[in-house]
């Protein structure tokens, strides 16, 4: 039985980049425990039951999206300490302003880079809030 430090929660709706995650994560974060849901509702609810230590969400998911997702887990007494990573194919200068003023702690464009995403997900699972 593997011995896991840390969690992480992936929301994503798309079966191939939940896929990739879990082999970026077995591969290169072996010792984070990857938690996964399909969709915001569901991610809500894990992370207010498991309470991981970071949360990846995608914005451009069907029904509740992503930024809708991150103002109620601030707004929620259990997972407002939570750093929440946005990953998303929206790669605008002006995607990237909104999510980060409305309180993402990173951003992600996709596709993304394995080492530099891996490495935004160490620092922030370490506590660091520099992510550049």
């Amino acid at each position: 039985m593997e011995e896991y430090r840390q969690s992480v929660l992936y929301v994503e709706d798309n079966e191939l980049n939940m896929a990739l995650m879990h082999h970026v994560f077995k591969k290169n974060l072996p010792s984070v425990l990857l938690l996964k849901a399909e969709t915001a509702e569901l991610g809500l609810e894990i992370a207010a039951r498991q309470l991981p230590d970071l949360i990846i969400l995608d914005i451009g998911l069907p029904g509740m999206n992503g930024y809708e997702a991150i103002e109620r887990l601030k707004g929620s007494e259990a997972t407002r300490h939570i750093p929440v990573m946005a990953i998303s194919a929206f790669a605008l200068r002006s995607d990237i302003e909104q999510a980060m003023n409305i309180g993402f702690a990173a951003y992600i464009t996709k596709p993304f880079q394995v080492k530099v995403f891996t490495d935004t997900v160490k620092k922030m699972l370490a506590g660091d809030p520099s992510t550049d």
